[in-house]
């Protein structure tokens, strides 16, 4: 329960918590109008992190996905491939960290201009320079759009000249940590807050820092996705001596794998499997040997997605003993998902959106502390019932992340801002006819250009929140 005085900025049950949504609970193609969406995602070179689209295109809508030609996913370049996915299209990129790189622009002008498209969906941040870019090629096509437009006979103007050419847009966060970025990603994320449709989240507190810093469209929390297929429960018995303790992500030190270990030192009865590539391998690897347990931690290196499954069901528990810090804190965690739909109960530390996303299907402990959670896989260990209670609520919790809930919760949203961009343009029609002001929010304005006040407080430079990686609003999020 939240401290009387203390702002709800969700009105709405968020969906990682309430009750799943009916059989009919999402959008069916018979009852969805035939959206024409053209989305924007570096993420979306992974293949698999591409059944959001495929989902939308069941769920009756039209959509089409511009991604990276490369890039580095878990600690491994993953490249492009389209397989059967005609709706995709790569573009090479510039710049390999998440908020400062750029898109070749030539096959995005391309798509842009190519279809009657209804919203655009920035998967980015909204401060980072691929928003940006995107930001002004959508300006750009907003003139090649009047150019197109028809005129009257008598006045020369196109009709719905004030309007015309403008698509609405929509883009992602997952910054869970209030930042302040230097020029020129504070003015891009400025902008982004002040002319976009909406946004969505994959948790709360990325919401309310949107909201906190000037959003005016409508928030929603939708989650990231799983392929349910994929990741699934298989029948198995309840954990034997020793117990097999899972780690599977990238080997940074933000990502505590070090504090996994002093726990397995001080249990013995504990076999840890670390799945995963980064810059801190040797030195675990290193920390292995001086702890003597080296002959209980097997390092298996990168996992592809299609080994993942395999991998989970040989697990008796996730760990994920992620560390905060003051430029980051989980932000999702996709893994944690991935070994609940396979029926593996998580043992997590309490990190940012982490007990978020586990809820009541596994152990949260405080982060750093090597010896609780030695106390939580002891527990794990020694008492099945709870190892069975956890493994049904995590099957059970599951089926709140799967991509056909995820991908019903994007054309909700793109309904939203579309219904509400149509009543704007019908309020703007109607309040500033005869006026000479074409009423685009589209044309920069000094706003944008102008430094921000410095004496607002600490700039940070920009963090490494590259997590792979809902509270489904009924209305704008409130304060």
């Amino acid at each position: 329960m939240r401290p009387v005085g203390v702002r709800v900025p969700c009105p709405r049950v968020n969906p990682l918590d309430g009750p799943l949504p009916a059989e009919g609970g999402v959008h069916s193609p018979e009852g969805v109008r035939r959206i024409r969406a053209l989305r924007f995602s570096h993420s979306a070179v992974v293949t698999a992190w591409r059944q959001r689209e495929r989902e939308m295109l069941g769920l009756g809508a039209d959509v089409a996905l511009a991604t990276a030609r490369s890039w580095n996913e878990g600690g491994k370049v993953v490249s492009f491939e389209a397989g059967d996915d005609e709706f995709a299209l790569s573009a090479r990129t510039l710049g390999t960290h998440p908020s400062v790189f750029v898109f070749d622009p030539r096959p995005i002008w391309k798509l842009m201009g190519r279809g009657d498209w209804d919203v655009f969906d920035f998967h980015e941040e909204p401060g980072s320079l691929a928003v940006g870019e995107l930001l002004v090629l959508r300006w750009l096509d907003m003139f090649r759009r009047r150019r197109r437009e028809p005129r009257h006979k008598g006045t020369g103007e196109a009709p719905g000249t004030r309007r015309a050419g403008r698509i609405p847009f929509t883009f992602y966060s997952a910054q869970n940590i209030p930042k302040h970025y230097p020029p020129p990603f504070r003015w891009i994320e400025r902008r982004a807050l002040k002319t976009a449709g909406g946004a969505y989240v994959c948790n709360e507190a990325a919401g309310d820092i949107l909201l906190r810093k000037g959003m005016q469209g409508i928030v929603e929390v939708l989650p990231l996705g799983v392929d349910l297929d994929h990741f699934s429960a298989v029948e198995r018995e309840v954990p034997s001596d020793p117990l097999r303790v899972g780690f599977v992500g990238r080997l940074t030190e933000n990502k505590g794998v070090d504090v996994l270990l002093r726990a397995a030192r001080r249990e013995p009865g504990i076999v840890v499997e670390i799945a995963g590539a980064g810059p801190a391998q040797r030195e675990l690897e290193e920390l292995t040997r001086r702890l003597g347990i080296e002959n209980r931690v097997i390092f298996r290196g990168f996992a592809d997605q299609a080994d993942l499954p395999d991998l989970y069901h040989g697990f008796d528990v996730l760990a994920v003993p992620s560390l905060p810090s003051p430029r980051w804190v989980e932000q999702f965690c996709r893994v944690a998902v991935e070994a609940m739909a396979c029926g593996v109960p998580v043992v997590a530390s309490n990190s940012g959106a982490l007990p978020e996303v586990v809820g009541d299907a596994g152990v949260i402990f405080p982060p750093g502390d090597d010896r609780a959670l030695a106390l939580a896989l002891r527990t794990m260990s020694e008492q099945q019932a709870l190892w069975r209670d956890l493994r049904k609520k995590a099957i059970d919790r599951a089926p709140r992340f799967a991509w056909r809930v995820v991908a019903s919760g994007h054309l909700d949203l793109y309904e939203r801002i579309l219904s509400e961009n149509a009543d704007r343009a019908s309020d703007d029609d109607a309040g500033s006819s005869g006026n000479g002001n074409d009423g685009s929010e589209d044309v920069p304005d000094d706003e944008v250009g102008r430094p921000a006040n410095r004496s607002g407080g600490h700039e940070h430079v920009l963090d490494d929140n590259t997590d792979r990686t809902s509270n489904r609003n009924g209305g704008k999020r409130t304060p």
